[in-house]
């Protein structure tokens, strides 16, 4: 079942409207280990993003 054009269009909308991107240059062996454990663990990279950033945050931990 192929997918609509209209379709296309209407979720790159929602997605615009919905979402925000952060790009970032990550080093392959770095790059990897993020891959393999969101396959070990089963979610998706942003997933893993967004649960690391909000741990940092509210448990006020320094990167630094």
């Amino acid at each position: 079942m192929s997918v609509s054009k209209a379709h296309i269009k209407a979720t790159a909308k929602y997605n615009a409207k919905a979402y925000k991107q952060i790009k970032a240059n990550i080093k392959p062996d770095d790059y990897k280990m993020i891959e393999e454990h969101c396959a070990a663990t089963g979610i998706s990279k942003a997933q893993l993003i967004v649960k690391a950033i909000r741990y940092c945050i509210e448990h006020d931990i320094d990167l630094k």
